[in-house]
């Protein structure tokens, strides 16, 4: 009787595993398709968006705060300073508000140079971005004084685009506009390095084909932190939020999603920044943001996914999706895995190794659509093959951070500019 019991709990763990095996094949083969049909789309539809007879612009409408939270940025903050001093938009109607945090460099001495405000803020511990801006929220008390006002979070190191605040006017404009935009972000020193490469790559992919793809399908989009503008009664409203992963706009876009509040995609209202150009500053600027990630996949992850199916909501399904998806670095791995296991066990894979290697190959070739996005030469491809490291290194991290890795403070990783020279090496 016990070996009959005992082979039967052998069939059950083997069944088991056999079952946690397939899972795992179908989940990568999931969010693979996942990936990818934003990609299909943009090539089947064509890279133009819509066009729609312009009217004539009206006058400015829209009353603008533009905050930054800075932290010993005396080299990149009066390149930004700078742009916004171009901005084709009455300097009535916005205001730059500089949050100087803990800095022991001339930050807020510039900052009230170039004639912004300053808000000076002292702790005896570290900080980050999220209570910067919460900080900021409680002293200008935008809703008691400028309840219409739209906020932009940005970084020291973006430059804004002429025509930043007149696109953002016509977006918020609009009757029944969303009280959440997320404006559009490109890398400006795309061709630094071949980490800058791949990384500007990744940025055109997530604009051009993910916020642009939902913008055409009329989902919501996701917000990025840098660029995002709120009117003040929702930027007050996040601010208050315990915040405790490094991943705020993550928790920011959850919490909108939880509360139908909607977020809408600008394409015309652009921005730079400035990407690191080193892979060890890739890798801890990358294991910082999947440890904020991974925490707010924990959070928010699966309760997302049932909220938006009980609704009915697919772009919180649509959310929930992008949570709840590993890197794509990661997905790659797991096809070229898949393939090699197909080519000897293919009994146990849900597809040939040939078709694992198709999967990977749409991988690279979606990778190759970012590289042809932002006018990569042909020398630039050879980036692809100095990404297998980076590739292996987001995937050490995921793996650390899932068995209790954590990074709770935040450390800059940004370059450093040097006035009317360029860039220095970045930051590690």
């Amino acid at each position: 009787m016990a070996l009959f019991y005992l082979v039967g709990k052998q069939d059950w763990v083997g069944y088991l595993g056999l079952g946690a095996w397939y899972a795992v094949q179908g989940y990568v083969l999931l969010f693979c398709a996942y990936v990818l049909a934003p990609a299909v789309l943009y090539v089947v539809r064509g890279a133009a968006p819509s066009r729609r007879p312009r009217r004539p612009a009206p006058a400015p409408q829209t009353n603008f705060v533009l905050l930054v939270p800075a932290h010993n940025e005396q080299e990149l903050l009066p390149g930004l300073l700078a742009s916004i001093a171009k901005l084709n938009y009455p300097a009535a109607r916005f205001r730059t508000v500089v949050v100087a945090d803990n800095c022991t460099d001339r930050t807020a001495r510039l900052a009230r140079q170039a004639g912004a405000e300053c808000l000076v803020r002292t702790t005896p511990y570290p900080s980050n971005k999220s209570q910067a801006l919460a900080y900021a929220a409680t002293e200008l008390r935008l809703v008691e004084h400028h309840p219409a006002a739209v906020v932009c979070v940005l970084d020291a190191d973006c430059r804004l685009d002429a025509q930043f605040l007149a696109a953002l006017d016509r977006q918020f404009a609009r009757p029944g506009a969303a009280p959440v935009v997320q404006s559009s972000r490109r890398v400006a020193n795309a061709f630094e390095s071949d980490v800058t490469v791949l990384d500007a790559a990744a940025e055109a992919l997530r604009q051009q084909v993910g916020a642009g793809g939902r913008r055409r399908l009329g989902l919501e989009a996701f917000i990025f932190g840098l660029g995002c503008c709120l009117r003040a009664p929702v930027f007050t409203e996040l601010m208050a939020l315990p915040i405790t992963s490094l991943a705020e706009d993550k928790e920011w876009k959850a919490y909108l999603a939880s509360r139908r509040i909607p977020v809408a995609y600008c394409p015309e209202a652009l921005l730079s920044y400035q990407a690191v150009g080193t892979g060890a500053a890739f890798a801890q600027q990358r294991k910082r943001w999947l440890s904020g990630h991974v925490a707010t996949v924990k959070a928010h992850g699966l309760a997302m996914l049932g909220q938006g199916l009980g609704r009915g909501n697919l772009s919180q399904v649509d959310f929930a999706c992008d949570l709840l998806q590993v890197p794509r670095s990661c997905l790659l791995v797991a096809a070229l895995v898949f393939a090699a296991v197909a080519s000897w066990a293919g009994q146990w894979s849900l597809l040939s190794s040939w078709g694992w290697l198709a999967v990977a190959a749409g991988l690279l070739a979606y990778a190759g659509l970012g590289l042809r996005l932002i006018g990569a030469a042909p020398r630039h491809w050879l980036a692809l093959l100095s990404g297998v490291g980076l590739v292996v290194g987001v995937a050490k991290s995921l793996a650390l951070i899932v068995v209790g890795y954590k990074d709770k403070d935040w450390k800059a990783t940004r370059p450093v500019a040097i006035e009317g020279v360029g860039l220095k090496k970045q930051k590690v």
